[in-house]
């Protein structure tokens, strides 16, 4: 009795000695809070549901709107000392958005994967093209990797993992708001590159996104520098002033910590093909269908579901090798011990007693092993009652605490569901102003624009106006010169021929004089042959009268010749003078290249005009 009750104390101080050792240093310097993977389980359970998958394990669905996106919905960037930190608005993103990884399935959409470790954010950034980028990890990214060029280059997710934002919006509360369509992210991803800024905090390596100077330099504001504050308590993301509270514990792996509830999520799958959790739009990429995790969520629930797995022994079976070391689980019971003696072994050990003499009186061997037998079996009942008991015991408290899960469950349905509401008025309520505000920024732009272009119209149309006014000017003055010499060459032209009209005239009328003088002198020859004397005397008297009528012709025609050449020549010299100042006004305003036409317009009507007079000059009739 004594040799166990040793084994029992040694057990127990052993057990103490684990419960109060101090843990390994981690990242997250999280106060000296502890707490075992377990408490994911159970303060997930509420908002979502935990599915089997057979390459993670254990996975958790989250209980989301159609457009939930890990580091996206409800949550903004927020600069820590350790860079870019996400800050959630969910109840539970303490935990799903700095421990662990996301992945997305095609059948169960977005689900998160548990893990240990605490980080800012685990997400991989990029930058280009006035856009910032970052997308969740998966959980084949170790947390202690290097982030060299090795895993730069091997790093490849789909590209609705991937959200981008403009520079300016980064630290915007409403980032969601900004984020580029689906459609836009594959074009953008080709102009950007990777951020490998990281920070190094208790050996650990953290990728902190954008450097808190670029932002400033991009957004030309200043970005607030938040200090971190530990809570003890699970809860959203508050903030004081500078400072941010975090619930980020040290998780302790427990190999035993099992969900409650687990759908087995290829069971389910296989038999519910079109109830597809995962979906794709336009806008976000991948997107959650509502009603089909409302359905899983109720799977999960449903006591008569073939889909669920229940732990209802999660804390330990009998005699099971897997829990020694476990509290509910005495080390006296596992092999070896007095209690599990065989019943022969107690009949022989009253042998020698018995070879030791003949003079005492002893007892019926049957009677010794009878009663050795009896008090085994009712150590055993004992033993066995006792264990019933327990196991009762933890089925009730286990009972008791899937009750107090699913009213845990029940309650943050509901008040998820009366939060969901108001956030999605809320956002509706955002959106719209956000609408109203980009709608009147963009009128306000448009009206701008519109001014400008209208301003730039107005100043196109002077600068072509003018530009019109001088083309017309030089054209005006052009045509002006042309008509000018047109009309020169066309008073030339008239002047010519109207000396060869005058020309022709004289000729006519002087041939006719020649001729009528010719008939008068037949006329008269006849008349002298006829008559004598009076054809004399007539002739003599009209031979008088015709030299002083031709003379005064002759006269009045060289007066008329004389007047009209000196008002040819006074006309002339007017229109040398007219040109003379015509040509002199030309030199002056038009160019070097105008005055070389001129030359060769005047040079080409004066051979026009030598040849005309060549032409139109009339041979000089023989006299007869």
């Amino acid at each position: 009795m004594k040799i166990l009750t040793k084994i029992w104390g040694t057990a127990l101080l052993a057990i103490m000695l684990m419960a109060i050792a101090p843990a390994k240093s981690s990242a997250q310097d999280g106060g000296g809070q502890y707490i075992s993977t377990q408490e994911f389980y159970d303060q997930l359970a509420p908002y979502g549901t935990w599915v089997y998958d057979a390459k993670y394990g254990d996975v958790w669905v989250p209980d989301v709107d159609q457009d939930f996106r890990p580091y996206v919905t409800n949550g903004h960037w927020v600069y820590t000392s350790y860079g870019n930190t996400w800050v959630s608005d969910y109840d539970w993103g303490w935990a799903t958005f700095h421990y662990g990884r996301w992945t997305y399935d095609d059948y169960y959409g977005w689900e998160w994967v548990p893990g240990s470790e605490w980080a800012p954010a685990w997400v991989d950034w990029r930058d280009g093209d006035g856009y910032y980028g970052w997308a969740p990890m998966t959980p084949e990214v170790a947390y202690n990797a290097s982030y060299g060029d090795d895993y730069y280059n091997s790093y490849s997710v789909p590209d609705f993992y991937w959200s981008f934002a403009p520079y300016a919006y980064i630290n915007y509360s409403n980032v969601y708001n900004y984020c580029v369509p689906y459609a836009r992210v594959h074009t953008i991803y080709g102009h950007s590159n990777f951020i490998r800024n990281t920070y190094r905090y208790n050996n650990r390596t953290f990728i902190t996104g954008p450097r808190r100077d670029e932002i400033q330099r991009y957004t030309k504001r200043p970005v607030r520098l938040y200090t971190i504050n530990n809570v003890d308590r699970p809860s959203r993301n508050t903030f004081d002033r500078n400072s941010v509270n975090f619930y980020r514990p040290d998780i302790r792996r427990d190999r035993s910590a099992r969900p409650s509830r687990v759908i087995d999520g290829a069971a389910y799958r296989q038999q519910n093909p079109s109830q597809r959790i995962g979906g794709t739009d336009s806008r976000n990429g991948a997107v959650t269908q509502r009603e089909n995790a409302g359905r899983l969520a109720n799977e999960a629930r449903s006591n008569n579901s073939r889909f669920v797995r229940t732990d209802n022994n999660r804390t330990g079976t009998v005699n099971s090798p897997t829990n020694n070391n476990r509290p509910n689980t005495p080390n006296g019971q596992q092999g070896g011990g007095r209690f599990n003696r065989r019943p022969a072994d107690a009949g022989n050990a009253v042998q020698p007693s018995q070879q030791a003499g003949n003079e005492r009186p002893t007892r019926r061997p049957t009677d010794l092993n009878n009663q050795g037998q009896q008090a085994d079996q009712q150590r055993q009942t004992r033993e066995q009652q006792r264990q019933q008991m327990q196991v009762q015991r933890d089925q009730q408290t286990q009972q008791q605490r899937q009750q107090q899960t699913e009213q845990q469950r029940q309650q943050a349905d509901q008040a998820r569901e009366q939060q969901r509401q108001q956030t999605q008025q809320q956002r509706q309520q955002q959106t719209e102003q956000q609408r109203q505000q980009a709608d009147q920024a963009r009128e306000q732009q448009r009206q701008q624009a519109d001014q400008a272009r209208e301003q730039q119209r107005q100043q196109a149309g002077q600068a072509r106006e003018q530009q019109r006014q001088q083309q017309d000017q030089q054209q005006q003055q052009v045509r002006e010169q042309q008509r000018q010499q047109q009309e020169q060459a066309r008073q030339q032209q008239a002047e010519q021929q109207k000396q060869q009209q005058d020309q022709q005239q004289q000729q006519a009328r002087d041939q006719q004089r020649q001729q009528q003088e010719q008939a008068r002198q037949q006329q008269a020859e006849q008349q002298k042959q006829q008559q004598d004397q009076q054809r004399q005397q007539q002739k003599q008297q009209q031979d008088q009268q015709q030299q002083q009528a031709r003379e005064q012709q002759k006269q009045q025609q060289d007066q008329q010749r004389q007047q009209q050449k000196q008002q040819q020549d006074k006309q002339q010299q007017q229109a040398r003078e007219q040109q003379k100042q015509q040509q002199d006004q030309q030199r002056q305003q038009q160019a070097e290249q105008q005055r070389q036409q001129q030359q060769q317009a005047r040079e080409q009507q004066r051979q026009q005009a030598e040849q005309q007079r060549q032409q139109q000059q009339p041979q000089r009739p023989t006299r007869p």
